[in-house]
């Protein structure tokens, strides 16, 4: 998907709400291995709710 690597970049923005805006985007996209990555990465984020929000897109994949 063509998005991936620009939200996988706002994963890096400095504003939380960027990021997970970004998370939740990068969602719709999990069956692209980029995108997991990127989930797997922001589930250390330093904001809680990116991290909630990117583990649960990866439990839902399960």
């Amino acid at each position: 998907p063509v998005a991936v690597p620009a939200l996988t970049t706002a994963l890096a923005d400095p504003n939380a709400d960027v990021r997970k805006a970004a998370v939740l985007s990068l969602t719709r996209h999990t069956t692209s291995e980029t995108a997991r990555t990127a989930l797997t990465t922001a589930t250390k984020d330093s904001d809680a709710d990116v991290r909630a929000y990117a583990s649960r897109a990866l439990s839902a994949q399960l």
